[in-house]
């Protein structure tokens, strides 16, 4: 009787199925997925990133550009009067 209820028991209870190998495949396809969204996320914000720094380097040479171009400029005109 108790061999019996064990066995029933058994059979209505929900066995874990194994992993089939194409469940496998399906996730890592999906785990592959995932990585390439980030890796394109990642590349969008290194693009972003780049743009921001040459937009600053540009700013900065702009700047100096500006700051030493008068000081040469000055410097070309008083020698020609000089000579």
């Amino acid at each position: 009787m108790m061999g019996d209820k064990l066995s029933s028991e058994a059979r209505l209870k929900p066995r874990p199925m194994p992993k089939t190998r194409n469940a496998q495949l399906q996730q890592l396809q999906d785990e592959i997925d995932k990585l390439a969204v980030l890796v394109n996320e990642a590349k969008h914000q290194s693009d972003r990133i780049q743009a921001a720094a040459d937009a600053l380097g540009d700013a900065v040479f702009e700047e100096i550009h500006a700051t030493v171009l008068p000081f040469a400029v000055s410097d070309k005109r008083h020698r020609k009067t000089d000579a």
